[in-house]
């Protein structure tokens, strides 16, 4: 008895407390998919017909520097990249307040993500990949806030 006894008064209990940092990065909408495609022209024809999609003018100075031609249907936004070396696949990007690019970055950092950031000239985004190299991209259109905010936390 004396061993329980003693064992009972010799025992503490130990509470372990782990903090998990999770980024606050506040998502408003998915801004567009990449869809990877064989030729642009039919492609950008097919989505007419079939769904309704039509050319953004505004962002066609991207496919004349060689970047995607954005087609939209209300606030669905597809960018049509031209298929060279990409496996099937897409890119999501997700809209967001330059603003969320405070917390992102850090914590892309902290769980040695790697990323890239892009200025397009009129947005700014931030790339990385999932645990199943999914491409992920964070955009943000208040473009020169966000420039400033990635050119300070970057």
């Amino acid at each position: 008895m004396c061993l329980v006894g003693c064992l009972s008064k010799m025992t503490k209990r130990v509470s372990l407390v782990i903090t998990i940092r999770v980024a606050t990065v506040k998502i408003t909408k998915i801004d567009h998919i990449h869809v990877y495609v064989e030729n642009i022209e039919p492609a950008e024809r097919w989505y007419q017909e079939v769904l309704g999609f039509s050319r953004d003018d505004s962002l066609y100075f991207w496919f004349e520097q060689g970047g995607p031609l954005v087609i939209r249907n209300n606030g669905a936004s597809l960018s049509l990249f031209l298929r060279k070396n990409q496996h099937p696949g897409h890119t999501v990007a997700f809209a967001v307040e330059a603003a969320a690019f405070f917390s992102l970055v850090p914590a892309l950092n902290a769980k040695s993500i790697p990323f890239t950031v892009c200025d397009h000239d009129v947005s700014m985004s931030v790339y990385f990949k999932d645990l199943s190299d999914n491409k992920i991209e964070l955009t943000s259109y208040e473009y020169l806030q966000a420039k400033l905010l990635l050119e300070n936390v970057v």
